[in-house]
């Protein structure tokens, strides 16, 4: 029976918590879904490095990269927040955990997102903020919609 990967086994665990998250691998490797939607992937580099990818808003993704060397632009989809995360030998889970935790509320469904609470950000990432759950919809965009259409008003 082949030995489980001890960091995938955690990251396993983590998932576990997550409504709706599946393991599944589109291109060989391991990524994780929310209703057909990536939010990470793990993988093992040829010298044996293991890294998670999750998406992020590019604020911190900028602030991750700048400060971390643990911490790269994904190829392909940096541009649109993704980071690759090394783990090496003793990751902190708490601190794992809080960007993939992150990640899936960035791009599972509204409600589902909102039925999985936070894991907090440890102290060792230097009391950086994870990033944004969901972006907010801009005052102008909320107002147009409580408007009434000018086809309704004319009708009046």
């Amino acid at each position: 029976m082949p030995k489980v990967d001890p960091h995938l086994a955690k990251l396993r665990a983590i998932l576990k918590t997550l409504p709706e998250a599946v393991e599944d691998t589109p291109w060989g490797s391991i990524h994780w879904k929310v209703r057909g939607k990536i939010f990470g992937g793990w993988g093992r580099s040829d010298d044996s490095e293991s890294s998670i990818g999750f998406k992020t808003d590019k604020e911190l993704q900028a602030m991750l990269v700048k400060s971390d060397p643990r911490f790269s632009i994904a190829p392909y989809v940096g541009k649109h927040g993704w980071v690759d995360m090394k783990l090496g030998d003793a990751p902190d889970w708490q601190e794992v955990e809080h960007f993939v935790v992150e990640s899936y509320k960035m791009i599972a469904p509204k409600k589902l997102a909102d039925a999985v609470s936070s894991a907090p950000l440890p102290a060792t990432a230097g009391g950086k903020k994870g990033p944004k759950a969901r972006p907010k919809p801009r005052a102008k965009t909320a107002a147009r919609r409580a408007a009434p259409t000018t086809k309704s008003r004319a009708r009046r």
